[in-house]
């Protein structure tokens, strides 16, 4: 058995490629979704703007309640165990509510920095001609492409079957993927480059009512209105914010010019 052990194919070292490693080779290294977590850290750090700030413990109530002398006949232990339950409680209930808030905003920026590493992927693997896509394949040739898919998609469509947006709406979601989403990554305009950098999806659609709803948009972030081909985003009242740079914003598919909108519908 020691002879065996001492074979070449047991020692340590050695050529990879060779012998009995004939046919592998070196392993490639792969993303363990570092890239993710860097544009989720990213958007976490936009979100974390639009939190409202933790609630302060409330000793301006606590000592009121007790220089008040509500609870005094209940003995001294007691009239401060009564002074401090319920404006504590309250601001138990206001921190848990905060801490929600926060986790909801990371589980949001988990979804979009995944999100943006998978749309980056898959525009890597369109470029280098993988995927049925050829490198320099035209603009004009990729909205036929998804034009087709889409059509082809709807006419499957049971009668029982509600449409997706693709199937909905096939022509302008054809020119969104090819048009639009090129003009988005390529383009010099500051802000058609922050819109690229900080875009998210298209404005969240329920398939079964037909219906879209801009309330549940991420605020500050961008998302895409297929039926008025429109990019879109949301930014909350703040105190510290003028009026008129709050509320619902549109942005145009081409140049980037923003409008405040007037309705959400």
């Amino acid at each position: 058995m020691s002879r065996i052990l001492k074979r070449p194919m047991f020692r340590t070292g050695g050529t990879p490629n060779e012998g009995i490693m004939h046919g592998l080779v070196d392993r490639r290294g792969y993303d363990n979704g570092g890239q993710a977590e860097k544009y989720a850290d990213e958007y976490y750090k936009m979100l974390s703007k639009y939190k409202p700030p933790a609630p302060r413990l409330p000793l301006g109530q606590i000592g009121l309640n007790l220089v008040s002398g509500d609870y005094a006949g209940d003995g001294f232990l007691s009239n401060v165990a009564r002074s401090v339950r319920e404006p504590y409680s309250q601001w138990t209930q206001a921190d848990d509510a905060t801490r929600n808030l926060d986790y909801q905003a990371r589980m949001s920026a988990a979804k979009m920095g995944i999100s943006k590493k998978d749309a980056l992927d898959l525009a890597r693997a369109k470029a280098a001609g993988e995927t049925g896509f050829l490198k320099k394949e035209t603009t004009e040739g990729a909205y036929e492409h998804f034009l087709e898919a889409n059509l082809k998609s709807a006419a499957e469509l049971q009668s029982y079957q509600k449409p997706n947006l693709q199937q909905k709406y096939p022509r302008k979601m054809a020119e969104f993927d090819s048009y639009v989403s090129r003009n988005l990554r390529s383009t010099t305009n500051p802000q058609g480059k922050e819109i690229a950098a900080n875009f998210v999806d298209f404005v969240p659609f329920d398939v079964q009512k037909q219906t879209f709803d801009y309330s549940t948009m991420t605020p500050g972030m961008y998302y895409y209105d297929p039926r008025y081909r429109i990019f879109v985003q949301r930014v909350p009242d703040d105190p510290d914010t003028p009026e008129d740079e709050s509320g619902f914003f549109q942005y145009d598919n081409k140049t980037f010019s923003k409008t405040k909108l007037s309705g959400t519908e």
